[in-house]
């Protein structure tokens, strides 16, 4: 396989040397970086030596705790992430001039998203794209689509990034959830520690903002558990309270709603790509198919239980 040559000054870089050395940039350690690239910390020591040998240059102070960039290592790093911006630019056009329905196209979602609305689905989808492979990411995190890392993302997002485009569906609602035993089990108004939320990012505080405006302001926070899959299991399990989005909750064959107020709304629907890949056939034959699916679960999404 044949790399590209990265040239600062008329002296020319093997690109892996250059992307070695963004790796150990970013984390810090030699073996931090090799674990990332999925090869032997001796490797990367030598890709680094040739690359400070091709420069003439040291690109870092080699410490017991790490290795902290010169200021020739910090030039490199300026002018290496301009060059991959530009790579990364040029194969988003490339991928965007695409206009046949083959081809690969990567999805980021939330985990409940794809077990719970678009698992069903993906036959029917894969049965009228039959070329088209799909790769579905379950995260949380606003993968960079700029950078490829995903053609599409289904995102919950009041303010998405500007440089991406799409369309906004609607907002989705959270309720509070538990066992019915668990609910039947415990005095919430005289003896609310006795019972527990089960938290999702709250080590700072046992009675969370998220927690104040419910009938359980005085019910602590327990524990940091951030899959709804895992909060799911343990709720059933009668292990406490849970605030989840009511399409993942309203599913659940063992969970009730443990409050009679209207769920609350939260962050928008949006499905999103970046502005070169819009029209690229594939891309839109996606974004179509899931606008489908989750107006087809408006009434999921929104908690309008159907009786």
């Amino acid at each position: 396989m044949l790399f590209p040559r990265f040239s600062i000054s008329n002296r020319f870089m093997d690109w892996e040397d250059v992307k070695t050395f963004r790796e150990v940039m970013a984390a810090g350690t030699v073996r931090a970086a090799a674990k990332v690239l999925k090869v032997h910390h001796s490797t990367v020591s030598r890709r680094i030596e040739q690359l400070e040998r091709s420069l003439d240059a040291a690109l870092f102070e080699r410490r017991p705790e790490g290795y902290f960039p010169t200021q020739a290592g910090e030039e490199l790093a300026r002018a290496a992430g301009q060059f991959n911006d530009d790579l990364v630019t040029v194969e988003r056009q490339i991928v965007g001039r695409d206009n046949q329905l083959s081809g690969s196209i990567k999805v980021t979602m939330a985990e409940p998203f794809a077990t719970t609305l678009f698992a069903p689905h993906l036959a029917e989808f894969c049965e009228e794209y039959p070329r088209l492979e799909l790769e579905i990411i379950t995260s949380y995190d606003l993968l960079d689509v700029a950078r490829r890392e995903a053609d599409v993302a289904i995102r919950m997002d009041n303010n998405p990034p500007q440089t991406l485009v799409g369309k906004r569906l609607f907002a989705y609602t959270t309720s509070i959830y538990a066992h019915p035993d668990y609910l039947a089990g415990h005095d919430f108004v005289n003896h609310p520690d006795e019972a527990r939320w089960l938290g999702w990012n709250d080590r700072e505080s046992r009675y969370p903002d998220w927690t104040q405006d419910t009938e359980f302001a005085r019910v602590p926070v327990w524990g940091n558990f951030e899959s709804i899959a895992l909060q799911l299991e343990m709720a059933a399990r009668k292990m406490g309270l849970i605030a989840v989005p009511c399409m993942a909750g309203d599913s659940h064959p063992d969970l009730v709603r443990a409050t009679e107020r209207v769920p609350t709304p939260s962050r928008d629907i949006w499905i999103l790509t970046h502005d070169d890949l819009r029209n690229t056939a594939r891309v839109r034959a996606f974004m179509e198919f899931a606008e489908k699916v989750l107006r087809e679960h408006k009434q999921q999404l929104t908690g309008q239980l159907v009786p």
